[in-house]
Order: C-alpha cells, then sequence, then structure tokens
C-alpha cells in the first residue's frame, strides 16, 4: 500500500500518524515530535506492537496498580498487552516508531509462520509466467 493511500492524521500533540488499515490488521507510522508526552489509554480487544525506527522513546504502563516505563531504543521491539499505557518522547529531536494492531484469536500459529515459505528458482518461475 502506498503512502497516498494511508489515512494521515495529525494528533493534538503534534504526533504525526500514516494509518495503513487491512481487513485483519493495521500498521500505523509514527513521528513523534520532542518533548511530547502522549495520553494514558488502553485497548480492550485488540494487541498493540510497537517497534522503534528512529530516536528513543519511553513507554510507561500500569498493570496491576503498578507504574513502570521501559527507555527503547531504535529496533526495539514492544508488546504492550492489555496494560495502560502512554508513550514519551524525553529528547530534544523527533523520534518514529510503528504500531502493529490485531485482534489475536488466541490460536498459536508459530509453527505455520516460522515454516510458511516456498522457494523458487529462476527456472520455475519462467515457466509460470509462460503458462499465465
Amino acid at each position: 500500500m502506498s503512502k497516498s493511500e494511508s489515512i494521515f492524521a495529525e494528533k493534538e500533540d503534534g504526533t504525526k500518524v500514516n494509518y495503513y488499515i487491512f481487513p485483519e490488521f493495521e500498521v500505523h507510522l509514527n513521528t513523534i515530535p520532542a518533548g511530547t508526552i502522549q495520553g494514558w489509554h488502553t485497548h480492550s480487544d485488540i494487541e498493540e506492537i510497537l517497534l522503534v525506527n528512529d530516536g528513543e522513546i519511553r513507554v510507561e504502563t500500569i498493570v496491576d496498580n503498578k507504574k513502570t516505563y521501559k527507555d527503547c531504543q531504535k529496533g526495539e521491539l514492544i508488546r504492550m498487552n492489555q496494560s495502560l499505557h502512554r508513550i514519551l518522547n524525553l529528547h530534544n529531536h523527533e523520534a518514529a516508531f510503528s504500531v502493529f494492531r490485531f485482534v489475536p484469536q488466541g490460536i498459536d500459529h508459530r509453527e505455520k509462520i516460522k515454516n510458511d515459505k516456498k522457494s523458487y528458482t529462476d527456472d520455475e518461475v519462467e515457466a509460470m509466467l509462460k503458462r499465465m
């Protein structure tokens, strides 16, 4: 999906988001300005996973009435689970992160995900193209 097909929004806190929405999942790309503290929120049905693409963010969570935080660097993946959470950029430069959102079905698909790949040689691909 191209960027022009995404839904763009700029939040009140200045965070810029491109939403890529599909029938079974969503990906959104966020740019959070320096010094931004997003509001607390939670999700009841979706799973949310963050991947830091650039800079550093702080993820604050509250689980079982205990507030914790994690400072996350570029390349780190954070699973939000069902926590009450917010994202902060405490630095003097913007940060970017991707969010992957989906509705979990409670089924372990790890083996399918690891093994769902079929490889083809160049000759096989050429033969397929000739049949089309």
